[in-house]
């Protein structure tokens, strides 16, 4: 099938404030998409326009095999990695992933759609454990299972890698690049770290000044003027035999 996620002219006001200004993208299916920029951007804020968690101007469209469509249940946003501190046990909180569908009694298939999904992400020995007793990786996996489950059809990250160490950074991003290759999901993931962009985004959208600096492929655009332009910094940028950019910084400007 194949599935565009179209954004057309989504601006975001915080009072006088333009945080977004007439931003418009598509996004194909089957790949990921990094959103880089300074903070502060607007990088978060325009995840939750495209979810519409947060008022917002223009127009989200899913295209599938050129037929427009747009349901909320499509998108999973998942947040930043917070301080919840729920008693909730990992296999409650997956459940709650289904939500929309959840009756006063869970059904036989919803407790198996909740096993399989607690397997295939690899955390099913921990489904008894609550969920304020784990570490940060586990919460993040966690997190993502309750949004995988659902099926949705386009994936939002806001900084997925943000409070894991190195091995669970590389575990959730292998994660979402094999659930979005292997459902042809829309994935927009907002990222800090640049080799981790360049490493999982099939392309760079680069947000600066309330508007698109450059969106393409990371190669093509991750250069020293665009890290001094966007960043205000000088850098070196080393392209790696394993098809990825590694962003030095060397100094402030």
């Amino acid at each position: 099938m194949n599935r565009i996620l179209r954004t057309k002219d989504v601006t975001v006001r915080f009072g006088d404030k333009t945080v977004l200004d007439r931003i418009s993208a598509d996004f194909e299916a089957g790949v990921m998409t990094a959103v880089i920029g300074s903070n502060g951007v607007g990088k978060t804020t325009y995840l939750k326009a495209i979810a519409h968690l947060i008022g917002s101007s223009g127009t989200t469209e899913l295209e599938e095999d050129g037929r427009s469509t747009f349901r909320k249940k499509d998108i999973a946003y998942v947040p930043q990695l917070g301080a919840l501190q729920t008693r909730l046990t990992v296999f409650e909180m997956v459940l709650l992933g289904l939500v929309s569908n959840l009756k006063w009694h869970v059904t036989d298939e919803q407790t198996d759609m909740v096993w399989q999904t607690l397997l295939d992400l690899g955390i099913s020995h921990i489904a008894g454990q609550p969920f304020n007793t784990l570490s940060g990786g586990q919460k993040q996996l966690v997190s993502m299972a309750q949004s995988l489950i659902g099926k949705p059809k386009v994936l939002l990250l806001d900084e997925p890698t943000s409070a894991l160490d190195l091995r669970h950074q590389l575990i959730v991003m292998d994660l979402a690049e094999r659930y979005t290759r292997e459902q042809n999901v829309v994935t927009i993931f907002v990222v800090h770290d640049l080799m981790l962009a360049s490493r999982y985004g099939s392309n760079l959208l680069v947000l600066h000044n309330a508007g698109i600096y450059a969106y393409d492929r990371a190669d093509r655009i991750l250069k020293p003027d665009l890290i001094r332009e966007v960043y205000g910094v000088n850098s070196r940028v080393l392209s790696l035999e394993e098809g990825y950019q590694m962003v030095l910084p060397l100094e402030p400007i």
